[in-house]
């Protein structure tokens, strides 16, 4: 039998009780997503998973996305993504998670999930940044909220502007495709431009909304365990990679198994 107990009052919840190297049934996944929705993140802890067993569960909330950076996959896992501080590298793959973002915004069809599988704890340092998009809409003032409402925001891979790869567009405000809740959606540094608006304006008016997206009052850090199971809702939530040097000895590697999914799974209630 699972219990849920809430890790900040901002958002998560740690998900006790559980152990994932067994199928789930589908009340348990209904069960989960519904922690989901309700918390925006869960965490499950003691998760010792093969890489294999990880991608399996995430198969159960979704359809696996497989990533673009397709050297730091894992070998006949191609859904499993290894993010690492311990194999040599280079900083822009080390460090690619180390900005605020929505994974896969810069897709037609972003992520619904994603799931980290804590394989190395560094014993300093880390943590994964989280922002409500909830209650970051929420605070908006009404002018501001109204004007939010009605924009449509250019997203990149990287946030490049040089024409490398291609530009998606997502409104900044949605109801959450589950929920049906209104939150900020992908405000954050993939951000390109508003349709419409000249640059130098939307970079103003993005950088303002921008504040309340990434106030601390809206913000929670996860602190990792060995094997802890981390999953959370892109629909609603903003997060940050920690910035990371090389390893220079093993008890300061960092290295997590991730997978991203499409679709909503139903909830429990």
């Amino acid at each position: 039998m699972m219990n849920i107990k809430p890790l900040s009052e901002i958002c998560g919840a740690e998900i006790v009780g559980l152990d994932l190297r067994e199928p789930l049934d589908d009340e348990t996944v209904g069960e989960i997503a519904a922690a989901i929705y309700d918390h925006l993140l869960v965490c499950i802890r003691g998760q010792e998973l093969t890489p294999r067993q990880f991608a399996d569960h995430a198969r159960r909330f979704g359809e696996p996305i497989v990533h673009v950076e397709k050297d730091i996959l894992v070998e006949d896992v191609p859904e499993v993504m290894t993010l690492s501080n311990a194999d040599g590298r280079p900083e822009r793959q080390r460090n690619g998670g180390f900005h605020w973002h929505t994974d896969l915004v810069f897709t037609d069809e972003p992520t619904s999930f994603t799931m980290l599988n804590a394989v190395a704890v560094p014993r300093r340092g880390g943590d994964t940044g989280f922002a409500n998009q909830y209650a970051a809409y929420e605070r908006l003032p009404a002018a501001l909220r109204k004007t939010a409402d009605g924009l449509t925001i250019a997203h990149c891979y990287e946030g490049r502007r040089d024409g490398s790869m291609p530009t998606v567009y997502h409104p900044l405000v949605r109801p959450h495709p589950a929920t049906g809740r209104k939150a900020l959606y992908g405000a954050s540094s993939t951000c390109i431009g508003i349709k419409g608006m000249p640059d130098d304006e939307a970079a103003e008016l993005l950088a303002e909304i921008g504040r309340y997206a990434l106030d601390p009052a809206v913000q929670y850090d996860h602190q990792y365990r060995l094997n802890d199971v981390v999953m959370w809702d892109n629909a609603a939530l903003l997060h940050t990679g920690p910035r990371l040097d090389e390893a220079a000895d093993p008890a300061d590697a960092r290295i997590m198994n991730r997978v991203s999914v499409r679709g909503w799974p139903r909830p429990a209630h």
